[in-house]
């Protein structure tokens, strides 16, 4: 055989088995995106729906492609089966022959998703536009800005003269996109409408024709939506049909990505920053150092993702959450506090029994909170360990949760406590004002539990040690000592000056009586031999 004949020959046998290398890899990716549930399959377009894709693949094409990777649109839910509005419904509009409203709210997907729904409507995440009436949200609207409009005091080059300013810009735009807004429609009076307006029955439609009749609309008929109030996805959204919540604060509009949800980067729209910092304490802990590792092993296209049996190498915020293991059956939950058995949202951290609405009993009556309460803390935290002894031995997580309380009951009894007894205090006795953070000492305890107090809390609960202690229980004990106690006797001198002298004399008692404690002795025992 010549020496062309030879290299011919090797070049058809070098050309095959690369070929065949390349079908294993095809045939191997293929399986994997068939055992996680994202194989190729088709798109099924519902004829009610097919009009509405065919138009906004023109006019919206990445609706449509996120729309399309989704599992809606393998199993036939189009457009209308979940924007189809009734004609009664306050944000209905018709479009094209059909009757359809912009918002989506989890009544609309409790019509597939019921349980889910009910799991959810019970969730402390779907009382968190509560917030709407919160100190947190007097900042944003009352000491940020303001709760009317009022005209710019100097011209702004571009901008005329008459242009307001919205004073509530940084609620809208800050604290409702997570905790959610009240969505409005604009009346013809010029006033939002609301669901308060509305007065909808238990299947969403407004009892209140008088407040329907003022709706405004656009020329196509589309409802007026106040733009200080949508668009927003906050995740305790007050809807128009009288939900609460918005599904795609997490599900993503229109793809509703398992994956995407599965992982920490969804929870950090939210949860991050000086007073919750959880997506950076996850970062922080071995639990975040693990998954940045093995996030590629983690099955998170997987269709169930059942920790146990489809992943086991590292937790994400969903793993211990919500997600199913081996241990509950597979069992998801929309409620995240079912397996959380302290908040350490308030000053003052509480276990978490809750009553048949999900809200935390704070009866201190043992017969009250028994009569009360209907899932104990002490059943969350199993369904919380036995999240954790798929990758933890039960004496590990035992040894986890003793260090966890030990911390609680620290913050509780060294800084919580007597901080809002000192606070309490001084409101009684009036040397604070009935109005929030116009005095120095109200920013300082402010600082000291809705920041680093509950740094420290959640930084314990999920072991980051950085988090527990500098940016935690360290700035706490500074705010207390260096800033609170001479700030709260500063108030005290200036009520004995003024005269006051009985009100003056049963705070210092408070301050004075909380000191002496042995675990403040420290602070007070060297200046006092001292005189």
């Amino acid at each position: 055989m010549s020496l062309s004949a030879k290299q011919t020959v090797i070049g058809i046998l070098g050309f095959l088995f690369l070929l065949s290398l390349v079908f294993v890899q095809y045939e191997e990716v293929t399986r994997r995106r068939e055992e996680s549930g994202i194989g190729e399959v088709a798109i099924a377009i519902p004829e009610t729906s097919r009009a509405c894709v065919d138009c906004h693949a023109q006019s919206t094409p990445g609706i449509i492609d996120h729309w399309k990777s989704s599992t809606h649109a393998t199993t036939g839910v189009g457009c209308l089966e979940c924007h189809q509005a009734h004609p009664q419904d306050a944000d209905a509009f018709a479009h094209y022959g059909q009757t359809v409203a912009t918002i989506v709210t989890p009544l609309d997907c409790a019509k597939c998703h019921e349980q889910v729904f009910h799991e959810f409507t019970r969730s402390h995440h779907a009382a968190a536009g509560d917030i709407l009436a919160s100190l947190d949200n007097f900042l944003a609207e009352t000491v940020e800005g303001s709760r009317e409009k009022f005209n710019p005091h100097s011209p702004t080059p571009g901008r005329s003269m008459g242009d307001s300013v919205n004073g509530m810009a940084s609620a809208n735009t800050g604290c409702q996109q997570c905790h959610g807004s009240k969505v409005a429609l604009i009346g013809s009076d010029g006033k939002a409408i609301t669901v308060d307006d509305l007065k909808p029955d238990e299947n969403g439609r407004p009892t209140n024709m008088d407040a329907v009749g003022r709706i405004t609309r656009r020329d196509d008929g589309r409802p007026h939506l106040d733009s200080g109030t949508w668009p927003n996805t906050g995740i305790g959204r007050l809807n128009l049909d009288g939900s609460r919540g918005s599904c795609s604060a997490c599900h993503s509009r229109h793809d509703f990505s398992p994956r995407r949800a599965r992982q920490p980067e969804n929870c950090g729209k939210c949860h991050l920053g000086p007073d919750h910092p959880q997506k950076e304490i996850f970062e922080e802990s071995k639990h975040g150092v693990a998954y940045r590792d093995l996030k590629d092993r983690m099955g998170l296209d997987s269709k169930e993702w059942v920790l146990g049996k489809d992943y086991s190498q590292a937790p994400t915020c969903a793993t211990c959450h919500m997600s199913g293991n081996l241990r509950n059956g597979g069992r998801i939950t929309h409620d995240p506090g079912e397996r959380i058995s302290w908040t350490n949202r308030p000053p003052i951290s509480l276990v978490m029994d809750t009553d048949i609405n999900g809200h935390v009993v704070k009866t201190d009556d043992p017969a009250e909170r028994e009569a009360l309460t209907v899932d104990t803390w002490e059943a969350k935290r199993q369904r919380m360990k036995d999240t954790c002894m798929h990758c933890h031995t039960g004496s590990y997580v035992d040894g986890f949760y003793a260090q966890y309380d030990d911390f609680i009951h620290l913050y509780n009894e060294k800084f919580a406590k007597p901080g809002t007894s000192i606070m309490d205090a001084l409101l009684e006795q009036e040397m604070l004002t009935p109005t929030n953070f116009d005095e120095e000492i109200e920013w300082t305890w402010f600082y000291l539990w809705h920041h680093e107090g509950r740094r420290a809390r959640h930084g314990a609960s999920m072991m980051a040690p950085d988090y527990a202690h500098w940016h935690g229980m360290y700035e706490v004990s500074e705010r207390f000592y260096i800033e609170l106690i001479p700030q709260a006797r500063h108030l005290v001198e200036e009520a004995r000056a003024a005269g006051r002298t009985a009100a003056a004399d049963a705070v210092e008692t408070v301050i004075e009586e909380l000191l002496a404690r042995p675990e403040h002795q420290w602070f007070e025992k060297d200046k006092k031999d001292s005189k």
